[in-house]
Protein backbone atom coordinates (compact mmCIF):
# COMPACT_ATOMS: atom_id res chain seq x y z
CA UNK A 1 0.00 0.00 0.00
CA UNK A 2 1.14 3.71 -1.12
CA UNK A 3 0.09 6.89 0.70
CA UNK A 4 0.38 9.55 -1.13
CA UNK A 5 0.63 12.47 0.63
CA UNK A 6 -1.36 15.41 -1.17
CA UNK A 7 -1.48 19.22 -0.41
CA UNK A 8 -4.96 19.99 0.05
CA UNK A 9 -4.97 21.68 -3.58
CA UNK A 10 -4.24 18.43 -4.98
CA UNK A 11 -6.88 16.53 -2.49
CA UNK A 12 -9.50 18.40 -3.82
CA UNK A 13 -8.69 18.55 -6.93
CA UNK A 14 -8.31 14.31 -7.16
CA UNK A 15 -11.08 14.14 -5.25
CA UNK A 16 -13.30 11.23 -4.37
CA UNK A 17 -10.09 8.56 -2.54
CA UNK A 18 -10.99 7.67 1.08
CA UNK A 19 -8.53 9.13 3.35
CA UNK A 20 -6.64 6.95 5.26
CA UNK A 21 -5.29 6.36 8.85
CA UNK A 22 -2.23 4.47 8.02
CA UNK A 23 0.39 5.77 9.47
CA UNK A 24 3.21 4.57 6.55
CA UNK A 25 3.53 3.02 3.35
CA UNK A 26 4.50 -0.18 2.84
CA UNK A 27 6.52 0.37 -0.26
CA UNK A 28 10.32 -0.03 -0.16
CA UNK A 29 10.72 4.14 -0.86
CA UNK A 30 7.75 5.02 1.61
CA UNK A 31 5.24 7.60 1.14
CA UNK A 32 5.25 10.18 -1.97
CA UNK A 33 4.43 13.86 -1.09
CA UNK A 34 2.04 15.29 -3.95
CA UNK A 35 1.11 18.93 -5.45
CA UNK A 36 -0.78 20.43 -7.62
CA UNK A 37 1.26 23.04 -10.37
CA UNK A 38 -1.52 25.06 -11.90
CA UNK A 39 -0.49 26.04 -15.02
CA UNK A 40 -2.23 26.46 -18.44
CA UNK A 41 -1.84 22.75 -18.81
CA UNK A 42 -2.07 21.42 -14.88
CA UNK A 43 0.66 19.07 -13.68
CA UNK A 44 1.44 16.83 -10.43
CA UNK A 45 4.59 16.88 -8.93
CA UNK A 46 5.33 13.51 -6.73
CA UNK A 47 7.91 13.51 -4.39
CA UNK A 48 9.91 10.63 -2.50
CA UNK A 49 9.65 11.82 1.06
CA UNK A 50 12.86 9.51 1.82
CA UNK A 51 14.79 9.95 -1.14
CA UNK A 52 13.13 13.40 -2.82
CA UNK A 53 13.16 12.15 -5.94
CA UNK A 54 10.92 14.43 -8.29
CA UNK A 55 8.44 13.75 -10.75
CA UNK A 56 6.10 15.81 -12.95
CA UNK A 57 2.95 14.26 -14.46
CA UNK A 58 -0.13 15.87 -15.94
CA UNK A 59 -2.85 15.85 -13.95
CA UNK A 60 -5.80 15.40 -16.88
CA UNK A 61 -7.55 13.39 -15.80
CA UNK A 62 -7.31 14.60 -12.19
CA UNK A 63 -9.99 11.75 -10.82
CA UNK A 64 -7.65 8.72 -12.55
CA UNK A 65 -4.41 10.05 -11.04
CA UNK A 66 -3.92 7.40 -8.02
CA UNK A 67 -5.02 4.80 -10.80
CA UNK A 68 -2.31 6.30 -12.97
CA UNK A 69 0.73 6.58 -9.99
CA UNK A 70 2.10 3.08 -9.49
CA UNK A 71 2.78 4.25 -13.87
CA UNK A 72 4.39 6.87 -13.47
CA UNK A 73 6.56 6.22 -11.02
CA UNK A 74 8.04 2.85 -12.06
CA UNK A 75 8.58 4.90 -15.71
CA UNK A 76 10.92 7.66 -13.57
CA UNK A 77 12.67 4.50 -11.63
CA UNK A 78 13.34 2.96 -14.96
CA UNK A 79 15.06 6.66 -16.15
CA UNK A 80 16.65 6.42 -13.36
CA UNK A 81 17.99 2.88 -13.81
CA UNK A 82 16.32 1.15 -11.14
CA UNK A 83 16.92 -2.68 -11.59
CA UNK A 84 13.58 -3.83 -13.39
CA UNK A 85 12.95 -6.71 -10.50
CA UNK A 86 12.98 -3.19 -8.10
CA UNK A 87 10.56 -1.47 -10.03
CA UNK A 88 7.86 -4.73 -10.39
CA UNK A 89 8.35 -4.83 -6.34
CA UNK A 90 7.68 -1.17 -5.87
CA UNK A 91 4.95 -1.12 -8.67
CA UNK A 92 2.67 -4.24 -7.50
CA UNK A 93 2.96 -2.68 -4.06
CA UNK A 94 1.55 0.56 -5.16
CA UNK A 95 -1.49 -0.82 -6.17
CA UNK A 96 -3.83 -0.39 -3.05
CA UNK A 97 -3.05 3.93 -2.86
CA UNK A 98 -4.44 5.76 0.02
CA UNK A 99 -4.54 9.59 -0.06
CA UNK A 100 -3.52 11.76 3.35
CA UNK A 101 -2.98 14.36 4.18
CA UNK A 102 0.56 15.74 3.78
CA UNK A 103 3.16 15.29 7.55
CA UNK A 104 6.36 16.49 6.83
CA UNK A 105 6.86 20.40 6.24
CA UNK A 106 10.77 19.60 5.15
CA UNK A 107 9.38 17.89 1.94
CA UNK A 108 6.50 20.29 1.05
CA UNK A 109 8.95 23.15 1.49
CA UNK A 110 11.31 21.31 -1.04
CA UNK A 111 8.24 20.27 -3.61
CA UNK A 112 7.42 24.30 -3.51
CA UNK A 113 11.25 24.96 -4.49
CA UNK A 114 11.07 21.99 -7.27
CA UNK A 115 7.93 24.04 -8.73
CA UNK A 116 10.03 27.36 -8.50
CA UNK A 117 12.47 26.10 -10.49
CA UNK A 118 10.57 24.06 -13.26
CA UNK A 119 8.97 27.20 -13.56
CA UNK A 120 12.66 28.53 -14.81
CA UNK A 121 13.22 25.20 -16.33
CA UNK A 122 9.85 24.98 -18.60
CA UNK A 123 11.18 28.25 -20.80
CA UNK A 124 13.56 24.87 -21.94
CA UNK A 125 11.45 22.00 -22.07
CA UNK A 126 8.17 20.69 -22.20
CA UNK A 127 9.04 17.57 -21.87
CA UNK A 128 8.14 16.54 -18.20
CA UNK A 129 10.58 13.33 -18.06
CA UNK A 130 13.29 15.97 -18.95
CA UNK A 131 11.98 18.45 -16.33
CA UNK A 132 11.80 15.36 -13.56
CA UNK A 133 15.68 14.02 -14.42
CA UNK A 134 16.74 18.29 -14.27
CA UNK A 135 14.88 18.43 -11.23
CA UNK A 136 16.58 15.28 -10.05
CA UNK A 137 20.02 16.55 -10.23
CA UNK A 138 19.09 19.83 -7.78
CA UNK A 139 20.78 20.08 -4.83
CA UNK A 140 18.41 19.76 -1.92
CA UNK A 141 18.99 21.39 1.63
CA UNK A 142 17.46 18.25 3.66
CA UNK A 143 20.22 15.88 2.04
CA UNK A 144 23.58 17.86 2.33
CA UNK A 145 24.39 15.85 4.97
CA UNK A 146 24.17 12.36 3.20
CA UNK A 147 24.45 12.52 -1.00
CA UNK A 148 22.86 16.23 -1.84
CA UNK A 149 21.01 15.39 -4.49
CA UNK A 150 17.88 13.28 -5.48
CA UNK A 151 19.56 11.06 -8.06
CA UNK A 152 21.97 10.77 -6.02
CA UNK A 153 19.85 9.42 -2.81
CA UNK A 154 18.37 7.42 -4.83
CA UNK A 155 20.97 5.20 -6.05
CA UNK A 156 22.87 5.32 -2.26
CA UNK A 157 19.17 3.86 -0.89
CA UNK A 158 18.91 1.56 -3.81
CA UNK A 159 22.69 0.10 -2.86
CA UNK A 160 22.27 0.02 0.69
CA UNK A 161 19.46 -2.45 0.31
CA UNK A 162 21.67 -4.30 -1.86
CA UNK A 163 24.66 -4.52 0.48
CA UNK A 164 22.63 -5.19 3.59
CA UNK A 165 23.50 -1.97 5.32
Amino acid sequence: MLILRATKKLRDKIGGVAPTDEKESTTMLGDWYGNLIAWRRPLVLLVNARTLLPVFAPLAPAKTLTDRVPDVVASALRDHGVPEQVIDHEHARMRDIRVAPTADRQVVGVMNEFIFLAGHRRERTDDLRELSMMSAHTPCGPLRTSHTYPDRELRAFLSSLTSGN
